[in-house]
């Protein structure tokens, strides 16, 4: 059949391109592979950018990214008889062509694999994915995978993220009205979208470098995303498969709207991360009325109200937990994933005495006494950071712990002495061992790793902290004097991430340091400068494009504004919120909703050193932080309630007993090794702790 695949061509040609002659319809062109039947190129035919939405699967973008990845390709694990094989279709037994569409057959010893690809009159791509069962008896799916490579890579630095790169928003636990949301980084429409309309997937996966050398990918690459279709038995003569719609649109709102349309379910909350006590409200929208509906949380049915297209549904915990609210509807299903913690109040001074009683380092013959250090959460002690590993060190990123004990004393200023203390050893710690004299900052006490930016400031927002909380002005005064050396070091065009822009020049001027308050904001002004230079072209920072770098400009320009209610600062902060919006998700899982994308984060962090998605990770919650800020800025109702959503949902990195976790790998596989863990290590996630209790504070700020 081979021999008479590019005759078949011409008959199809103007529908689909096959092999290296580009044909289109009035909005796609399509380029596939005419040896796997895997599409290399998805692109718009009216995008000025000419962006291809998926990788090339050639090699040419990335050396391991060939064939047998392309999009549409995959695997299937089969058992028969008790004996499991794996297959991957990736190479064409026949091509035909009937009533306008493309069939493409993959013939196995048991079954025949087709993929159907079709324009429907909207222009939209239809393919369909179905196994035929030949054999005499039941084949059962243990597992499927279909390649669906989105371009969800910083390569390049950000002036080529912004037009030719997606953020990626994959909603496959959403079995029969699962979709994917991919928005281009820079935001400007055309955006490409995918939704199910028949069959069921129930999660993805992901596919990324863990064999080759970081410089192919690193942290810069999110890998290839992989839909999971939901696992069956298939009788003797029967099939299984499922449908998918990919489509244009304009961005969220009309994302959600042509989904739909399209006959996908849509599931939201109020809010995803919730105290045991309170209620979750929970909403199910659909085109038309469904039928045969029933929702349950643990098998125990929910009552609900449905009024035309929408359900409504309520549910209150006994316990805290994950908890799966099930909405099944004419012999298909979709959920809304919800955790239920313990009440906040409680679950913050768990933390706190956690931080305190087990990760503080307490020996005084060592260097490192009265530092807050990773904790392994298997071995139950501090981790001893042998062989040593920067991200793992007794400074950097651990910072936060003290930051946010430090915040949360402020709240509860009659707690017992030993919090206090602790926090004064720290100090001695911070100020005389990873500072030198004159306010240099390393991230460890031997000053011979990393002389590193980003250090600065976390140092100066512990300093203000300190000052808050006990009105001392050594400590405001250390504050500045770190800002003023971070300046000095690293000069004006620096990204980073928690800078305490107006705490600094308020404490500064309610301490009565008034000269200094007005150098201090001389030097922001000149930041803010650079930042104007740049634009959205932002410089690559320890990755080369990403979610902390965006939002560093949102809430510099957004505190700047709050402090001189210059207009100016207003203007060009909301045009990297718009940037930075673009990170995040809107599906229905307190990991997902209004948390950015991140993905490397749980391989420097974490113990397991896994690359995959970090949904969430606690710098996520920069995002929260800056909805709150602009909310304070502008009065807007719904940033406020979208940064409410990120900064609590962040806090599932806490555990209730008190431990951390530095990320969720949320992904079911990746690289093939099982993922959907919480990290071991207790490292670094109380920055998101630090931003959930400041919230009250800068909400104060709102003009």
């Amino acid at each position: 059949m081979k021999n008479n695949l590019k005759s078949i061509l011409f008959l199809i040609v103007g529908f689909l391109f096959l092999g290296n002659v580009t044909a289109q319809n009035k909005d796609f062109i399509i380029h596939t592979d005419i040896n796997t039947g895997g599409i290399q190129k998805i692109m718009n035919k009216g995008d000025k950018y000419k962006m291809n939405w998926i990788f090339n699967c050639d090699g040419s973008d990335l050396e391991w990214f060939t064939p047998e990845y392309a999009w549409g390709l995959g695997f299937i694990t089969l058992e028969k008889s008790g004996k499991q094989e794996t297959y991957k279709w990736n190479s064409v037994s026949d091509i035909s062509e009937k009533n306008g569409k493309t069939i493409l057959s993959y013939e196995f010893t048991d079954f025949t694999l087709k993929i159907t690809r079709s324009f429907n009159a909207d222009g939209d791509l239809i393919e369909n994915f179905k196994i035929e069962n030949n054999s005499s008896e039941s084949l059962k799916v243990v597992d499927m995978g279909i390649y669906t490579p989105f371009k969800d890579w910083y390569a390049g630095g950000a002036e080529v993220c912004m037009t030719s790169r997606c953020n990626t928003h994959v909603w496959a636990g959403g079995y029969n009205s699962s979709y994917v949301n991919a928005i281009r980084m820079g935001t400007e429409a055309p955006h490409l979208g995918l939704v199910l309309t028949e069959g069921s997937i129930r999660h993805y996966e992901l596919i990324n470098t863990r064999d080759l050398p970081r410089k192919v990918a690193g942290s810069n690459l999110r890998g290839g995303i992989t839909l999971k279709v939901e696992p069956t038995t298939i009788k003797p003569g029967d099939n299984y498969g499922l449908t998918w719609k990919v489509f244009w649109h304009k961005g969220y709102e009309d994302f959600y709207k042509k989904a739909l349309e399209s006959g996908t379910v849509i599931a939201e909350a109020d809010k995803y991360f919730i105290p045991v006590g309170e209620t979750a409200k929970m909403r199910f929208k659909s085109k038309n009325k469904l039928e045969n509906v029933s929702c349950s949380v643990d098998g125990k049915s929910l009552k609900f109200k449905q009024n035309g297209n929408l359900i409504s549904v309520e549910y209150k915990a006994k316990k805290p937990g994950d908890k799966i609210v099930t909405l099944n509807y004419n012999g298909k299903k979709t959920v809304i994933n919800l955790f239920y913690s313990t009440p906040t109040e409680k679950l913050m001074k768990n933390r706190v005495d956690f931080i305190i009683d087990k990760q503080q380092m307490g020996d005084k013959t060592d260097e490192k006494f009265g530092a807050y250090m990773v904790y392994d959460n298997e071995e139950k002690e501090i981790y001893p950071n042998i062989p040593f590993k920067v991200d793992h060190d007794e400074g950097a990123e651990r910072l936060g712990m003290g930051v946010a004990i430090a915040n949360w004393l402020q709240q509860f200023p009659n707690s017992n002495k030993k919090y206090k203390k602790s926090l004064e050893e720290y100090y001695q710690f911070v100020r005389y061992k990873l500072q030198t004299k004159d306010y240099k900052v390393y991230s460890t006490v031997a000053h011979n790793k990393r002389h590193r930016g980003y250090n600065y400031p976390w140092v100066a927002a512990f300093y203000a902290e300190l000052y808050k909380q006990t009105k001392n002005p050594v400590y405001i005064m250390d504050c500045y004097h770190t800002m003023r050396k971070w300046y000095k070091e690293f000069g004006y065009d620096f990204y980073a991430i928690c800078v305490p822009i107006k705490k600094s020049i308020d404490y500064l001027r309610e301490a009565g340091f008034n000269k200094e308050a007005e150098i201090l904001l001389n030097d922001y002004k000149k930041v803010a400068i650079e930042y104007d230079k740049n634009g959205i072209n932002y410089p690559s920072h320890e990755v080369v494009f990403e979610q902390s770098i965006v939002s560093p400009a949102v809430n510099f320009y957004m505190e700047l504004y709050l402090i001189t209610q210059d207009t100016h600062y207003l203007e060009e902060g909301e045009k990297h919120l718009a940037i930075l919006k673009a990170f995040n998700g809107q599906q229905p899982d307190y990991h997902l909703n209004e948390i950015g994308i991140r993905h490397w984060d749980g391989y420097w962090f974490g113990k397991r050193q896994s690359w995959g998605d970090t949904m969430p990770h606690y710098w996520s919650a920069l995002t929260g932080r800056a909805y709150i800020l602009y909310y304070a800025a502008t009065g807007n109702e719904d940033y406020l309630r979208r940064g409410k959503i990120c900064l609590e949902n962040n806090l599932c990195n806490i555990r209730n007993d008190g431990t951390g976790a530095a990320a969720y790998i949320y992904p079911e596989k990746v690289n093939g090794v099982k993922a959907e863990f919480y990290d071991e290590f207790a490292n670094d996630q109380d920055w998101a702790l630090f931003f959930f209790l400041e919230m009250n504070e800068l909400l104060s700020w709102k003009i």
